[in-house]
């Protein structure tokens, strides 16, 4: 594993870790590009501040890179602005490097961290939001950020440079060298990232892109993956985003034991397109959940097509009602078509978990045995009445 660092400002230094070899993030979401640990270097005339730490998974590179630029016995800060292990993981041996150095974060980051990470409470000193520590000539301002998407969270602003080191925030997967997401965004998984680990706090995310604007910063320096110049581009993609604010999208998701209910799956998806929307299929078998969550993220119409197994929907189909039901999605219409052999079930409970989970039902669609041409018809037909509500309720 190997770092690559990088100077935003004299004596402002940015490093990351580059991990391709875990196969998942958290033990769970897929991560085929990898994924990166940022943490920051700011120096001033009168102190020496570390933002972030890594996974004690990746100690030997982080170790690596942060000694390449300084003694850590120099270090008189270390900023804790998010205590998941992921950030955390390599602070308690940094503080025992660093004898005089002070612990900031939050009050919840210490209730937090000292159990979680090893943190000391004897070296802790609670900031809030608003409060700034003075390194000589460079400024560290704490922006509280709560539920971004941890309780103690928070952001550090350097006004001086124009830098905001957002932790969480903007954040993406991938391994890549670049340093700006502009400069590789196929790298980068920005959306996945975002629906995966942020969206379960809509209104959180929202309120904290709401101060940066206020901030005005040049650059965005998240904990994980590139960083942004691109400042309002960045901005306006998370407001849509956190006001689940659909494109002219359609995403069916289909389980399908025999290929009857991809049947109709296929031809509902053929009335949402005829309906003027960009349809997105995905096998509920094989698609990964952050893939699921990143599609549902843009689309204005949900049809979920599935069999009936065990009086229940398909498997698979179970696992995305799951989903939505945990970050229950908004501005969508939905539908349901399915088959069954001998009993049904599998779209009733299907239709009663999307209710469950505050998305209006339209219509629904259950069929014995094969289906036949005038059931086909019908699976289109409903197709172009989800995509007409669709637009007539987001899209106008």
């Amino acid at each position: 594993m190997r770092y690559v660092k990088f100077e935003l400002a004299p004596g402002i230094t940015a490093f990351r870790i580059l991990n391709d070899a875990f196969e998942r993030f958290e033990n769970f979401w897929p991560i085929p590009r990898g994924t990166s640990y940022n943490f920051y270097l700011v120096r001033g005339s009168e102190g020496t501040a570390l933002i972030d730490g890594a996974d004690e998974r990746v100690s030997d590179p982080f170790w690596d890179a942060l000694e390449s630029e300084v003694d850590p016995a120099e270090i008189t800060h270390v900023v804790a602005q998010h205590v998941e292990p992921d950030h955390s993981g390599t602070l308690a041996r940094v503080l025992e490097r660093a004898p005089g150095a002070a612990l900031l974060g939050t009050k919840r980051a210490l209730e937090i961290g000292e159990k979680l990470a090893g943190l000391p409470s004897g070296r802790f000193r609670e900031v809030g939001d608003g409060d700034s520590v003075d390194l000589g000539g460079r400024t560290l301002r704490f922006v509280a950020a709560p539920f971004v998407h941890w309780p103690e969270t928070m952001m550090t602003h350097l006004p001086e440079e124009g830098v905001l080191f957002t932790c969480d925030l903007f954040g993406s997967h991938g391994a890549s060298e670049a340093e700006f997401y502009d400069e590789d965004p196929e790298s980068f998984e920005l959306r996945d990232y975002y629906a995966s680990i942020l969206g379960i706090y809509p209104a959180m995310v929202g309120r904290a892109v709401s101060r940066v604007r206020e901030l005005g910063p040049r650059i965005l320096a998240p904990s994980h993956g590139a960083l942004h110049r691109e400042v309002g581009e960045i901005l306006d993609l998370y407001e849509r985003w956190a006001s689940w604010r659909p494109l002219a999208r359609a995403l069916v998701v289909v389980g399908s034991q025999y290929g009857r209910t991809e049947a109709l799956a296929r031809a509902a998806a053929g009335g949402l397109a005829e309906g003027g929307l960009e349809v997105t299929v995905a096998d509920s078998a094989s698609w990964d959940p952050d893939d699921l969550l990143a599609e549902t993220l843009d689309a204005a119409a949900l049809l979920i097509a599935t069999s009936t197994h065990n009086g229940r929907p398909f498997l698979g189909i179970t696992f995305y009602l799951d989903l939505l039901e945990e970050y229950r999605p908004k501005n969508k219409v939905a539908a349901v078509v399915g088959v069954h052999g001998w009993a049904g079930g599998g779209v009733r409970v299907a239709r009663e978990r999307l209710e469950s989970a505050g998305l209006p039902v339209v219509a629904s669609l259950e069929v014995r045995g094969s289906p036949s041409e005038g059931e086909l018809a019908e699976a289109g037909e409903l197709g172009r009445r989800l995509a007409a509500e669709a637009r007539e309720r987001f899209l106008r």
